[in-house]
Parts: C-alpha cells; structure tokens; sequence
C-alpha cells in the first residue's frame, strides 16, 4: 500500500484533527514505513558503535600481542575483532531496509550489549565497576530506534549474562548487590526510555509524513482544478510558457466551450452540470492524452489544449475527433422545447513559427476564432486567420 493510500485511510477513519489522534490508532502500514525509516536510521549509530568498539578491540589486540604477560592474569577474547569487521561490512552491504537489515541490526544491539554485559561483569571481578555495561545499555536505548519489545529484551538478556557472571564469580553479598542494584535501576530506566522515545518518534513521524501529505495535496490543488482533476487556468498558462520560451515549432492552442452549458445548468442544477464537466472533461482528455497534449481547464465551461509539433492537419483531425466523440456521448437537453445533446465549439490558433508569438497573442487569436465558431451556429471549430471551419 502506498503512502498516499494510507493517508486517505487515515483520514477516512478519524475525519478529525490529527491532534486528536493517538499513537495506538496509527494503521499498522504507517507502522511499517516508520520501522523501515527506523531501519535506515540505525545504520549510522550501529556503524558508530561497531567503529567505536572495533578500534577499542584493535587497541586491545595490540597489547595482547605485543605483551601477553600485561593480560596473563585477565580474561581477553581477541577473536571479537573478527565479529566486528564482519558486522560493519555486512553494514555497508546492505542499504535498503529489508529482513536481512533488520537481523543484522539486531545482532548489532545484541552483541553490544552483551560484549558490554561480559565485559563489565570482568571488570567488576577485578575490582572494577559496571560502568561500561550502564553506559552502552543507555547509549543504546537512546540511539537505536526497533521494537520497543525486542529491543527491552535485549536488554533484560544482557542483564542476566551480566548478572550470571557475577553471583558465580563468589563476590561478598555486598560487593554483589551493590554491583546489581546500579545497573538493574538503570536497566528499568532504559525499557522506560526505549518505550517513550519510540512513542514521540511515531507521533512525530506521523505529524510529518501528513504534513509533507498535505503539502503534496496543496501543490497538486494550486496547479490543478478541483472538479474536474485537470490542471487549472495557472498549469496550462504556465505550460503555454513553457513552449513559447523553448521557440517550438508548430504551436497550437485551442479554446474549447461547451456549447449552452449555462442552459443546460439552469435546467438540471448544478449536481448535474458538474456530472456534465466531468464526463466531458474525461472525454476531452483522454483524446488529447492520446495525441500528446495537455489540457486544462480554463474557467467555468471553457477548456484549453495545447500540442507541438503537430501539422495543420493534424490538428483539424484532432479537433474532428473531439467534436464526434463529445456527440457520441449523447448528453441530452431541453432547449426551447426540443431536446438537444451537448456539444462543443473550439477555436483553434495555429503558428508555424513561434518568434513573434507571445502568450497574450496565442490566448487573443484562439478566443476570436472560439468567437467565430459560436457566431457561425456552434458545434464547430474555426481556425483564426485562414478561417478554415469544419462545420458538422
């Protein structure tokens, strides 16, 4: 499900501020597009992490190999350095979120957390204290954004390894509980933490995947019309622009009217007129689509198409295949008594060459060869200048 999708269901659902909206109410996919933008995330502290413990390690590693004598007496696993490498080019590897990621992600905050558990817990048989085990416990809750679930017991294992250790290590009952008490009150901390930071960061991701939403909707509102879901008066204006500052050849614009729409309008209502527009609108616009055109609507029952490229011809067959195709859709009417279908009348501007051609000049000459067509009996297109007309 896209994005876009799980905004109107949103919407559907609540049909309120999205003040009101708690974060338990949040739909399952949007869920799912916060957890992999939290995938993408954690690369950059689980890389951090990983870099940060592997120059520790190499340090170690150093001194372990030069003298062997200065950790004869201490517990020291050189082999974590190969973790590690794996760990961080594994990183590197896998960009994108997917379950490969996310496991690895996971092994990441697992191993931090029990290298941390074990080796607190040798520092605290040595004489030492369980800082480091505290420190990357926190660090961790902090930095990385999974499950609040998954990510709470992973921390609750890396407590009982380090726990493990140190109640069989025969400590004195007061050196033991003094060892256990600090990082067990930070352990419960940190769960704390871990669920409410992932509650403000899905609440604040959701505040800003509606407000970049909304954004979308307004920049697609300001260049489109509402009704009929076709660009607007602005759009097409800016697109006549457009060509006549890149000098195309073989500009056309043709103004399409809809021939006794307030008539037909003031008969049925404007639910019905507006059914009119949009049938209408479907119908002008998948023809010119076809032909690699743009439309817009220009205002009220008025329409504007713009081609380049196309020869006279072609455009005098385009404009034929819009008139029959409006007809074909047999919208019909009462006027004056007898029943009528709803047409259409377009004036049709053609220039060869566009050096002297500005977008006042194009819009002029399109609205006197409309004029022409309505003047002539409707249901036709005029072509401004050569007056060509294909009445039917």
């Amino acid at each position: 499900m896209q994005k876009r999708e799980v905004l109107e269901k949103i919407q559907e659902a609540f049909a309120i501020s999205f003040d009101d909206i708690e974060v338990k109410d949040i739909p399952s996919e949007l869920r799912s597009f916060f957890r992999d933008d939290c995938l993408r995330y954690n690369r950059l502290p689980a890389f951090i992490m990983l870099g940060m413990s592997f120059v520790m390690e190499s340090m170690m590693l150093f001194f372990y190999l030069a003298e062997k004598y200065v950790f004869r007496q201490e517990l020291f696993f050189p082999q974590y350095i190969y973790l590690y490498t794996s760990m961080i080019s594994l990183l590197v590897k896998f960009k994108e979120p997917s379950t490969i990621l996310m496991f690895l992600e996971l092994a990441v905050v697992s191993v931090l957390g029990i290298w941390s558990a074990v080796f607190s817990a040798i520092d605290v048989i040595n004489g030492f204290s369980s800082y480091l085990f505290i420190q990357i416990m926190i660090i961790n809750s902090l930095a990385f954004k999974i499950k609040p679930f998954v990510h709470c017991m992973i921390n609750v294992i890396s407590f009982v390894v380090y726990m493990l250790i140190v109640v069989f290590a025969n400590l004195s009952y007061i050196l033991t509980f003094a060892e256990l008490i600090n990082p067990f009150l930070m352990l419960i901390a940190a769960c704390v933490m871990i669920a409410l930071n992932d509650k403000i960061r899905l609440k604040s991701y959701m505040d800003k995947f509606v407000l970049k939403e909304q954004c979308l909707k307004l920049e697609f509102y300001a260049n489109n019309d509402f009704l009929t879901r076709i660009g607007n008066r602005k759009s097409i204006i800016e697109h006549l622009d457009m060509m006549l500052s890149k000098k195309q050849k073989n500009i056309t614009c043709i103004m399409i009217d809809i021939d006794d729409f307030k008539i037909y309008n003031d008969t049925y209502g404007h639910v019905m007129g507006d059914n009119c527009l949009i049938k209408l609108t479907n119908i002008i616009e998948k023809c010119v689509l076809g032909q690699n055109g743009k439309v817009g609507r220009y205002g009220g029952e008025e329409f504007l198409v713009l081609f380049e490229g196309k020869t006279e011809q072609e455009i005098i067959s385009i404009a034929d295949e819009l008139l029959n195709r409006v007809r074909q859709e047999n919208l019909e009417f009462y006027l004056k008594g007898e029943m009528k279908i709803v047409t259409i009348s377009m004036g049709i501007c053609f220039a060869e060459k566009t050096d002297d051609w500005n977008r006042r000049l194009f819009l002029e000459c399109a609205d006197r060869a409309l004029y022409r067509a309505k003047k002539e009996g409707k249901n036709q297109f005029s072509i401004y200048k050569k007056l060509k007309e294909k009445i039917s």
